[in-house]
């Protein structure tokens, strides 16, 4: 792996600028800091652009890196961006004197190298021939903050000495910014500080643990640049082992335990403090941060114990017993269940495991002997135990969503590099227990199943170039590659998770459909017609309140003749006498159960049903419609209105004319009407020429016992199959180009059927016209608004083309020409 180095001129800023006492330590102050610490959000984790840089050299911009992070599934934003000022400059120093009228504020003269300013100031660390950032008189900070020159306790100041908090690089400090005492005075501050950085904020999907470090993020940069991530150097030590661990439950899978003796516990350079706060945590101590730090860099949660806190030197993972209790760092007391994985010594429990360590084994001041743990615990228990805790920390986060296999090693190997380098001492010991046997994941990928799932081509070379960048190793075997997944991406299971993955980094943007689209031609099945007909009646009958019926296909010989129907199938053997034969319609089942629904009370019923018939011609589908009783009740005050107030010939015909699923269905007068219907009170429906049904009142001495007219609509399914054996359907795609509607109203005479109207429009649809749909909206007859004898027609016209976006002038043209032959047709006028 390559080196990984960090920005040293950074490092030396930061740290001279804390040493020069802009930060104070205390127990109080760390103990404050730990309780936070138990209460991190990592789903809005914080990133260092400048460190992500570490891992991938790369030449964006930040905004553009958040871009292309998005593109890859990653949600993010920029919270702060570098530089956020202006006029800010670097000065010197020259005298510090008390100011008169306040014991807490001072008066200091400093020079930018060709002007002396007056400023008053209040930092308590302020001391003469510091070279300090100075915002003049009209600097601009963050958050628009202007200086402006004023007055303080009757002295003028000529502008700012300004902290890390004033200039945005931290939410708090606690005195100036001291900057290298070698920096030349006048100069841009943006300029002195090179390593100031952007923030990114991302919110990772539970699938993505594997993102929860700025390595991960730094491997998904990688992949899509088609770059190697860069690595930290560790060190490792042939060194005894440990021997203190015992693990006792499976749901650990892992366990590493360092000694690491001779340590000294004191604040974290200002490298590692930075980076922490950067990230949203704040910094506690050097050995305590160096495990917050290697968490945020590669993803693996790590705990630091003071070895000589623990009751014996012999560290046990086990479950929890019953009641069990432990106070955790957060100060609070938890009282645990036997399904709750812990890490205890011969005594007591030393960290709720994966969760949050123990108040009484945590780093203080006096800790000089460290154990190390790096460990890798079952998801599903961690997020149990956090879940009935109600306490979520970073660890658990990352434990919940799965660790990779070898990074516990690795991250192990880092954080006690960074521990001997920064807080001294010597590795005493170690020990790496392996429990659960780890094997990665083999999976076959298709390669020509690739570009079927994608709908579109990508060859051999571009997917094996993606897989390899995302870390996967392959093994090709002809048109089949083998892919062994690597352990930190656990979210990989199947070939289509390879497939997406491929579609991923290659970009979403960059997977086009074919440029020629074909329309497919289907001889479809000889009863998809008929199904959808009767989809049809059953949608628009269930809208308008009608419920189905379901009877037997059995009738009793006495009912039939009521009707004066043949039956010409009897039952051999039939079970009851109401099952004498099959019946050669609808109409008798219907019919008794209207009569007993009106049994029941009801004053209004309407039903439908669909099922088969046996008539001389054989078994065939038929669909009928029975209505009976009041339209509307009296409250409803539709009188006015001159509705009729019963389902009698017209205002039923009116409904079965509203349900008939096209043009092609259409009413005709009735040359072969039943004998059950009342004579000139029925009528027929034709299809294509042919008479598929009929519909009409039935005769008075078959419903003498109801009051009122009983409407009954009958229709022969199998001869509507007929007509369409054969029928060929049409695919057409959705536009994916934007429709424009218009409402129009136009105005014609009252003897004028809107159904004209409708025919011109239809015809004009149907010559190919941009022209696709229309509705009618508003019907308006006050004449003496719209003139003697007119009426007024308002209507939606939806206008879409399959291939472009249409422009304002050639909707206005397509409908003049509608306009313009509804006027030379039936005098037909916009309405103005």
């Amino acid at each position: 792996m390559e080196g990984w180095v960090l920005n040293a001129g950074k490092r030396q800023i930061l740290d001279q600028a804390r040493n020069s006492g802009t930060c104070i330590w205390s127990q109080v102050f760390c103990a404050v800091i730990l309780k936070w610490r138990g209460k991190i959000r990592n789903w809005e984790m914080k990133l260092s652009y400048n460190w992500l840089k570490e891992f991938v050299n790369f030449g964006l911009s930040p905004q553009e890196l958040a871009s292309m992070l998005i593109s890859v599934g990653i949600e993010t934003s920029v919270v702060s961006t570098g530089c956020n000022w202006s006029n800010v400059v670097t000065a010197k120093v020259l005298e510090v004197l008390k100011h008169p009228r306040s014991d807490r504020l001072f008066l200091c003269k400093v020079n930018d190298g060709s002007k002396d300013y007056s400023i008053v100031c209040g930092a308590k660390n302020i001391a003469t021939g510091q070279i300090v950032p100075l915002a003049k008189i009209g600097a601009v900070l963050p958050e628009d903050f202007k200086i402006n020159k004023s007055k303080i306790r009757g002295i003028v100041s000529e502008g700012m000495i300004c902290s890390e908090a004033d200039l945005g690089l931290k939410k708090e400090s606690d005195g100036i910014l001291v900057l290298d005492k070698n920096t030349k005075l006048g100069i841009a501050l943006e300029n002195v500080l090179s390593g100031l950085d952007s923030i990114l904020e991302i919110e990772i999907t539970a699938n993505r643990g594997d993102c929860l470090s700025h390595l991960g993020v730094a491997r998904e940069i990688g992949a899509k640049l088609r770059k190697i991530p860069s690595f930290p150097i560790i060190k490792t030590f042939n060194i005894p082992c440990l021997n203190y661990v015992e693990v006792k439950s499976d749901l650990c899978r892992r366990y590493i335990g360092s000694v690491i003796s001779g340590v000294k516990i004191c604040p974290s350079p200002g490298w590692i403090a930075d980076a922490l706060e950067k990230s949203g945590i704040r910094p506690v101590n050097n050995v305590v941060d160096i495990t917050n730090y290697v968490m945020i860099e590669l993803g693996q949660p790590l705990h630091a114990f003071d070895i000589t806190k623990l009751s014996s030197k012999k560290i046990v993972i086990r479950k929890a017993v019953d009641s069990e209790k432990i106070t955790a760092l957060d100060g609070k007391e938890y009282k645990l269940d036997s399904e709750m994985l812990v890490v205890a010594d011969s005594k007591k429990l030393v960290a709720i495991a994966g969760v949050m360590g123990g108040e009484h084994s945590g780093i203080d001041e006096k800790t000089e002997t460290v154990f190390l743990e790096s460990a890798i615990f079952d998801a599903v228990s961690i997020r149990r135990t956090s879940k009935k805790l109600n306490l979520s920390s970073g660890s658990s986060y990352r434990f919940e969503r799965g660790l990779g296999w070898d990074i516990a090693e690795f991250a192990s190997w880092r954080a006690a590099n960074l521990i001997i380098e920064i807080a001294g001492g010597r590795m005493e010991a170690r020990e790496d227990l392996q429990i659960v046997k780890y094997e990665r994941a083999d999976i076959a990928l298709r390669v020509e199943k690739v570009s079927k799932t994608l709908g579109c081509a990508v060859k051999e070379d571009e997917i094996t170039e993606i897989l390899r960048f995302l870390g996967i190793d392959l093994q090709p075997r002809g048109t089949i590659i083998l892919c062994t997944v690597p352990s930190w991406r656990n979210d990989i299971k199947k070939e289509v998770d390879l497939i997406e993955e491929i579609a991923r980094i290659k970009g979403y943007d960059a997977i086009t459909s074919p440029e020629k689209r074909h329309t497919a031609e289907v001889c479809t099945p000889d009863n998809s017609f008929l199904h959808a007909v009767v989809e049809w009646f059953r949608v628009k009958l269930n809208g308008l309140g009608f419920s189905e019926a379901l009877n037997y296909s059995f009738s009793e010989i006495t009912e039939l003749e009521k009707f004066d129907l043949k039956y010409s199938y009897k039952i051999a053997n039939p079970i009851s006498k109401g099952n004498e034969v099959l019946r050669p319609s609808l109409l008798p089942a219907l019919y008794k159960n209207l009569l007993l629904n009106i049994g029941w009370g009801s004053e209004t019923v309407t039903l439908f049903e669909y099922g088969k018939i046996f008539t001389g011609l054989g078994e065939r589908k038929a669909f009928a419609v029975m209505m009976y009783g009041k339209v509307w009740q009296e409250w409803w005050n539709w009188a006015e209105q001159k509705v009729s107030s019963k389902y009698d010939f017209y205002f039923g015909g009116g409904i079965i004319k509203n349900i008939l699923p096209s043009d092609e269905f259409i009413i005709a007068e009735n040359l072969n009407a039943e004998s059950y219907y009342h004579f000139g009170k029925t009528a027929s429906v034709v299809y294509k020429g042919k008479p598929v049904g009929q519909f009409g009142v039935l005769k008075p001495s078959i419903t003498d016992d109801v009051e009122g007219d009983v409407f009954y609509f009958e229709i022969d399914l199998e001869q509507v199959e007929n007509v369409c054996v054969g029928k060929k359907s049409f695919y057409k795609a959705y536009s994916k180009f934007p429709e424009v509607k218009r409402d129009i109203s136009v105005t014609a005479d009252k003897t004028l059927q809107f159904s004209e109207i409708e025919k011109v429009i239809k015809n004009i649809i149907k010559s190919g016209s941009i022209l696709k749909e229309y509705s009618l909206f508003s019907v308006y007859s006050d004449e003496s608004k719209i003139g003697d004898g007119k009426i007024s027609y308002s209507f939606r016209l939806s206008y879409k083309n399959s291939e472009r976006t249409l422009t304002d002038e050639e909707v206005n043209e397509d409908m003049n020409v509608l306009l313009h032959k509804l006027d030379i047709d039936f005098g037909v006028k916009l309405r103005r």
